[in-house]
């Protein structure tokens, strides 16, 4: 058997190599199953995660905003804010829909808009980077702290977790003839990366959707006729797989998610009480910037010490007419405060919208019960916009739960 002929590396080889774009492509998206599209898209956001600082993704996010019309001036805006106010999440879907891949996909995160998405992201971006730069009380610029995203460093360690799963799914979709689902200890994989109930939850989460998708396909034709457009979808998706290959695929994810169900609950377990001494709650409040009273529309804050530990915070700007709610997040959570800012909160629940007739939409606020408020938001006309986390002489506290 002749031996395979070496290729030589030279300098030349190795400057085209250099010049070559490896970033992620997105041709003939159209023909990937939904199992492959969901692949494709968590290898790109690794890939941009890894190859990338937020430094070099804020072009990307500039380009995009370029090639969707934006005027000059709000791009101008944006490019003059920090760079860590943008998250690689943004340059990342920046990068991909630069490169060709849909804004909305049927099979994928509920078909929900990526490209609107974004451009809430840079809203809220831009609105946040209207406090970048503060005088201090000598009259001095200084510079605001980075503030670094925990939940933002969990999601990426926790998909840098996943790379034996992702192999598995592509040994499954290049020969699913021959996949073991047994083959694989996934608990042991993930054992080995060192992964957290933090990671566990959001790797539990990545691969739900694809679990609860292929059991519908196995249950059968559904009774509800609403879903039976989705049903078909995911026929012709899958219809060059076998009954048994769909099974061993089905018993991989219930492996995953037995894994990452396991790792939570020995987190339970193992936790060890905290003997941190508590910090009082009128000592964590004392810097924080907020308005007392706003008389034209006999508006009275909270006492700012009731936002420690609570799950849902309210605010109403009186400058910029924005009525808005802070979440807590369920990994970081419940609120609290550092500074002028809140923590704790979910940066997707959480947001904001401008009302028209503040006089009125805050009357039927004070009148809502809890019920009317988890809806208080929906029913305004206006767009949404996420929350910067900071807190302003302009802002009431208006309600706590």
């Amino acid at each position: 058997m002749a031996l395979k002929k070496k290729t030589k590396v030279t300098s030349v080889t190795i400057r085209e190599n250099a010049k070559k774009d490896s970033s992620p492509v997105w041709d003939n998206w159209e023909d990937w199953t939904p199992t492959e599209y969901r692949k494709k898209w968590h290898n790109a956001m690794q890939y941009y995660n890894l190859q990338f600082s937020v430094k070099d993704l804020k072009p990307a996010v500039v380009k995009w905003m370029t090639l969707n019309g934006c005027n000059t001036e709000y791009i101008n805006t944006y490019k003059a804010t920090k760079d860590w106010r943008t998250s690689t999440t943004m340059g990342s879907i920046a990068s991909c829909l630069i490169r060709g891949m849909p804004a909305v996909h049927d099979t994928f995160n509920n078909g929900r808009d990526a490209a609107a998405w974004l451009r809430d992201a840079i809203a809220a971006t831009v609105e946040a980077g209207e406090v970048d730069i503060e005088p201090d009380e000598e009259g001095e610029v200084k510079k605001p702290a980075a503030v670094i995203n925990i939940q933002a460093r969990v999601k990426e360690a926790a998909i840098g977790m996943t790379e034996v799963i992702e192999d598995a799914v592509d040994q499954w979709i290049t020969n699913a003839a021959t996949f073991d689902p047994k083959a694989i200890k996934v608990i042991n994989a993930l054992k080995a990366k060192e992964a957290k109930a933090a990671h566990a939850r959001i790797i539990k989460d990545m691969y739900s959707r694809n679990l609860l998708e292929l059991e519908e396909l196995a249950a059968g034709k559904p009774d509800d006729e609403e879903k039976h457009d989705a049903y078909e979808q995911l026929q012709e998706a899958y219809k060059h797989r076998s009954k048994r290959e769909i099974k061993n695929l089905i018993a991989f994810y219930k492996e995953v998610e037995s894994a990452c169900t396991m790792l939570i609950e020995e987190s339970k377990v193992n936790k060890a009480p905290r003997t941190k001494k508590a910090v009082p709650k009128d000592k964590l409040v004392e810097k924080l910037k907020y308005l007392k009273i706003f008389e034209p529309l006999k508006l009275v804050s909270i006492n700012p010490t009731d936002i420690i530990g609570a799950k849902e915070l309210w605010v109403y700007n009186t400058k910029n007419r924005k009525l808005g709610k802070f979440v807590a997040d369920e990994i970081t959570g419940p609120l609290t405060v550092k500074g002028a800012a809140i923590l704790g909160y979910d940066e997707h629940k959480s947001v904001q919208k401008t009302i028209r007739k503040p006089e009125e939409t805050l009357k039927e606020f004070k009148s809502a019960n809890k019920l009317m408020l988890r809806k208080f938001l929906d029913d305004i006309n206006s767009t949404d916009t996420k929350m910067s986390g900071r807190i302003n002489e302009d802002t009431i506290l208006l309600k706590i739960a």
